[in-house]
């Protein structure tokens, strides 16, 4: 398992522009998306997708771990 260790008072915060763009998509409803530049998947296409949950070898446990400044 690996491990993720973030130290208050260390962790960079957003950028102004940042905070902006996270509103301006924050804002987009799902209905506003516009998909249709993306081809539609045929069914033999579906059908060679495999789940993630079902290769559990690609997955990795972290631990993430908070620890005061």
């Amino acid at each position: 398992m690996g491990s993720l260790i973030l130290i208050k008072g260390q962790i960079p915060e957003m950028t102004p522009e940042q905070k902006e763009r996270l509103k301006k998509l924050e804002s987009i409803r799902d209905e506003d998306i516009d998909y249709s530049d993306i081809p539609p998947l045929r069914d033999d296409q579906v059908g060679k997708y495999k789940r993630l949950r079902d290769k559990p070898n690609l997955w990795k446990k972290i631990r993430v771990k908070v620890i005061e400044d």
